[in-house]
């Protein structure tokens, strides 16, 4: 097997758990093989000041959960501050930089002296390196890898080789976010699809359409973004939007490539030239056991329409992105679904004011438009899934 086709069986694995986050475990054992490292996780940190708590949803099988859970409980002080720094020497860019320890301490005696360290040793494990996967959400999706004493430290093919991973983890991560709450919640994800607010599609190898949900399917009878070929096939109204989706449809290459802020690799679609727009996010899928589809072959593609009434946190999204009390209101309004002229009646403001205000949202969060903005504010602090009504007795 060449590398290239190892690296390609690799992505498409990595996107496979779109659907079914439970395949993480495999993917990290594979994804560590391949760099030369001992294992891998995925951390998200919790709570604020002295409630911060750092949890690995996922890790590599080669670590026993048990002790995984005991060592972040012991170490969890110090291992916050190891993620700050981490965090720290990550650019400010769309792209990901991996880190290695060698920025963690002032000597290496120093690092080698600390109780973390010195319990990581007797598990074998000598050199680290961590990474945002995702610098919009800088308490979720942190990559983290570990090397033994042979392995390190990290060497040029190591960096090269997980750079070569860390783009498409960051966008499986990040377009996940919605089958990962079902999955969280529910025991089957297919039987519960239709509970989500943002719509999945779930395509062949020929672009045909195997399954939708019923959010999917009400935007296609709503707006003429999509329509369905006499062939079955999903397709994309507009010669530069069909071809957007062709472009997904094709070369791995063409995932990924926003880095540690993938939601700007999604298709913005307007709707009959208006500034209603879905925001439309396509990714490989090999498989889907859960539809029915062992073998598929085909993409997911996930579409969020962004003139629905989303819920957010505002407080939350003012303390990341520096945003202040007007700024945060108006940020709560757009993810409503309302324009700016509904937004200046709504807080008696002027037009030229709310524009203003909206501009500066689009600056502090590095949103290209108001679409990036919105799956970017529902993204972090947004429930993807809708109240079932209470049922009596």
């Amino acid at each position: 097997m060449t590398q290239t086709v190892e690296v390609n069986d690799l992505v498409l694995a990595i996107y496979d758990t779109t659907i079914d986050p439970s395949g993480w475990p495999d993917v990290l054992d594979r994804v560590s093989r391949y760099i030369g490292a001992r294992g891998a996780f995925i951390f998200e940190l919790k709570g604020v000041g002295k409630e911060r708590r750092i949890h690995a949803p996922f890790f590599s099988r080669v670590y026993d959960a048990e002790l995984v859970h005991g060592y972040l409980t012991t170490h969890n002080e110090q291992e916050l501050v190891d993620q700050d720094t981490f965090a720290r020497h990550s650019r400010p860019t769309d792209q990901i930089q991996l880190i290695s320890d060698d920025v963690l301490a002032k000597s290496q005696d120093e690092f080698l002296s600390r109780p973390n360290v010195q319990q990581m040793l007797q598990y074998g494990i000598r050199y680290r390196a961590g990474a945002l996967l995702n610098k919009d959400q800088v308490y979720q999706d942190r990559f983290a890898l570990q090397f033994s004493q042979s392995a390190g430290p990290l060497s040029k093919e190591h960096f090269e080789r997980a750079a070569l991973l860390m783009p498409h983890i960051a966008k499986a991560l990040n377009i996940s976010r919605p089958t990962k709450q079902l999955a969280d919640q529910f025991r089957s994800v297919a039987d519960c699809i239709d509970l989500l607010v943002i719509g999945v599609c779930i395509l062949d190898a020929n672009g045909c359409i195997v399954h939708c949900n019923q959010e999917f399917r009400r935007q296609l009878d709503s707006y003429p973004v999509f329509r369905k070929d006499p062939a079955g096939r999903l397709v994309m109204n507009g010669s530069g939007q069909g071809s957007a989706l062709t472009e997904l449809r094709g070369d791995l290459s063409n995932h990924g490539r926003f880095g540690a802020r993938p939601r700007k690799e999604a298709i913005v679609s307007l709707v009959d030239d208006k500034p209603h727009t879905l925001c439309i996010e396509v990714a490989p899928l090999t498989s889907a056991n859960e539809f029915g589809e062992p073998s598929l072959n085909g993409h997911i593609v996930y579409s969020m329409d962004t003139g629905s009434f989303y819920e957010i946190n505002g407080e939350m999204l003012a303390s990341m992105f520096s945003l202040t009390q007007a700024e945060a209101a108006v940020l709560e309004m757009v993810a409503e679904g309302l324009t700016n002229m509904q937004i200046s009646e709504r807080r008696a403001k002027s037009v030229e004011t709310v524009n203003s205000q909206v501009k500066s949202l689009l600056v502090k969060t590095r949103s290209a438009n108001r679409t990036q903005l919105i799956r970017l504010a529902t993204n972090i602090s947004s429930s993807f899934i809708l109240e079932r009504p209470h049922q009596n007795g």
